[in-house]
């Protein structure tokens, strides 16, 4: 594990208990799915291109192409710093970082709040794919 992988998972679990808000982008106060992972990635240093003009529901290849164009690989096996992409309605909408092979943290709106979690069945069947960012310690 990379010193940058542990900036982004020491970052994400500081947001603990975050309330979800879609489109928040705001540690202690409020953070959705993608927004829980941007502050992930700032912390490491990584620039970010927010958008917040989704909805509810995010179009799937638009996250795709923003994860690709941010420099994010596809990759197997999950590893801890990863971004988990998982879908709902058939196509992916929410996203995690993997905490390690097996959990992950991610603002999940069922939860109301940052949640670091088993990555069990329930979420195995939805995952399509994870990512991982390079990054020159």
């Amino acid at each position: 594990m990379s010193d940058k992988t542990d900036v982004m998972i020491a970052a994400a679990r500081t947001c603990l208990g975050t309330p979800f808000h879609h489109q928040g982008r705001a540690p202690g106060v409020g953070l959705d799915c993608i927004g829980l992972v941007i502050v992930a990635l700032k912390a490491a240093g990584l620039s970010v291109n927010d958008r917040t003009d989704y909805g509810r529901r995010p179009d799937g290849k638009s996250l795709i192409a923003a994860l690709e164009a941010h420099g994010a690989a596809k990759v197997e096996p999950v590893q801890a710093g990863d971004i988990l992409v998982f879908r709902y309605d058939r196509q992916p909408q929410h996203v995690a970082l993997a905490t390690g092979a097996e959990t992950m943290i991610h603002s999940f709106a069922p939860a109301g709040r940052v949640v670091e979690t088993s990555l069990g069945a329930y979420w195995k069947r939805r995952l399509t794919a994870a990512y991982r960012f390079s990054f020159n310690d």
